[in-house]
């Protein structure tokens, strides 16, 4: 029987085992700012994998320097980062060849109380909770793919390491400080983001930044005073229309005014406005080419008398599609046919882990995770079948590395 048969046969024994482990992570309330959810999907995740002879350990970012914890405010406001969750590390040592790394993320998008609100079910060949496919679903894929290496005695990589996330939905801002250290001693780097467009892996990912500007106007009475104000809400209105224009789908850029707030009461003209803005750019030269463009429309004299001020920053570089990124689609591509599946490999506009990997020249796959959809909504589901489907690729393409299909 080959590796990938019996990888297969090993996963699809233990198919009730990793939706009773789906169910368990889904129902921690796990949002970034509930330490102690976070840290529970951390201690079931370690767990997991103690069990498969990984070590594992606690670990913490830095914090920002002070000039930028604007962002860290931005990402999670009111919250102190120093009290997020540890990162957890697990690592073993094989007897094949070359240093994995796997890329996971603990806390979700879910504000606190998800889990109750959108309790976990299954209905049909779906399962349905918060957090599930982005990214509970994926933990499950890569705590048994482990496994399976682990149970059935193939042949796994010098080296596997996995870093798990406490703070993604809040940029990476320090897990980032954890993630770079391990990529730049891998050979070879996973994420366990899920599947995309039924089944799609991801071979590129954008590069992330988010800015605030904010304008000052005059407070004046809307009435009697009223040629003595200067509308912050009208400067500002004024410059969104202008930001949306920057996007351009066929160049792979997107700008989003995220959120506005301005003024206090309906008969003051408003002194101030702000609005967030949500940025992706294919890469760092298109990142350049957007940040000029919005400086120029922050200073921008659009209502006279208003002040405008800009923060911006790049918290995700993006991972870039090279000929490493197609030599490791052929691999996973041949590990799917083993197995019986094929899938496609999109480029992605979104967030994740991987894209601190990127800029280290370090072949990357993301998008490893079951197939799922929903994210972030009450419909946030995973097929279940996929699940030791794609647990069963990232096994057979670990052992594919490891015994030397990346000579």
């Amino acid at each position: 029987m080959s590796a990938a048969s019996t990888i297969r046969k090993y996963l699809d024994s233990q198919a009730p085992a990793m939706l009773a482990l789906v169910e368990e992570l889904v129902r921690i309330d796990s949002y970034a700012a509930v330490r102690d959810g976070v840290d529970a999907v951390g201690n079931v995740l370690c767990r997991e994998l103690e069990a498969a002879g990984y070590t594992t350990e606690r670990a913490r970012g830095r914090r920002l320097p002070p000039e930028q914890r604007w962002l860290e405010e931005f990402m999670l406001p009111g919250l102190d980062f120093e009290r997020l969750a540890d990162h957890r590390v697990a690592r073993k040592r094989g007897s094949g060849r070359g240093r994995a790394l796997i890329l996971g993320d603990m806390d979700t998008a879910f504000l606190p109380g998800g889990p109750q609100r959108f309790p976990f079910r299954v209905e049909g060949a779906r399962a349905y909770g918060p957090g599930i496919a982005d990214m509970k679903g994926g933990l499950t894929v890569g705590v048994w793919a482990l496994r399976a290496l682990a149970a059935t005695g193939v042949e796994a990589p010098g080296e596997t390491v996995c870093v798990f996330s406490a703070d993604e939905q809040a940029g990476s801002l320090s897990a980032r400080h954890v993630i770079e250290p391990a990529a730049r001693q891998a050979d070879w780097a996973f994420c366990l983001e899920c599947a995309r467009d039924g089944g799609n892996l991801m071979g590129s990912r954008a590069q992330i930044g988010v800015a605030r500007l904010d304008v000052e106007g005059r407070e004046a009475h809307a009435g009697s005073a009223y040629a003595k104000g200067v509308n912050a809400i009208e400067a500002i209105a004024r410059k969104i229309t202008a930001i949306h224009a920057l996007t351009d789908p066929a160049r792979e850029i997107f700008l989003n005014v995220g959120t506005v707030s301005g003024g206090w009461r309906r008969s003051v003209v408003p002194g101030h406005a702000s609005i967030t803005i949500d940025i992706r750019t294919s890469g760092p030269d298109t990142w350049a080419e957007v940040e000029a463009a919005l400086r120029r429309i922050a200073a921008r004299d659009d209502v006279p008398g208003s002040k405008p001020s800009l923060l911006i920053a790049t918290h995700r570089p993006g991972v870039p599609w090279t000929k490493h990124t197609d030599r490791l689609i052929a691999i996973a591509r041949e590990a799917g046919g083993e197995l019986g599946f094929d899938f496609g490999v999109a480029r992605s506009p979104a967030a994740g882990s991987s894209a601190f990997v990127g800029p280290l020249d370090v072949p990357c796959l993301d998008g490893m995770g079951p197939t799922g959809g929903g994210l972030m909504t009450d419909e946030e589901h995973v097929v279940i079948p996929t699940l030791t489907e794609r647990a069963a690729l990232l096994a057979t393409i670990l052992h594919k590395l490891a015994t030397g299909a990346w000579q």
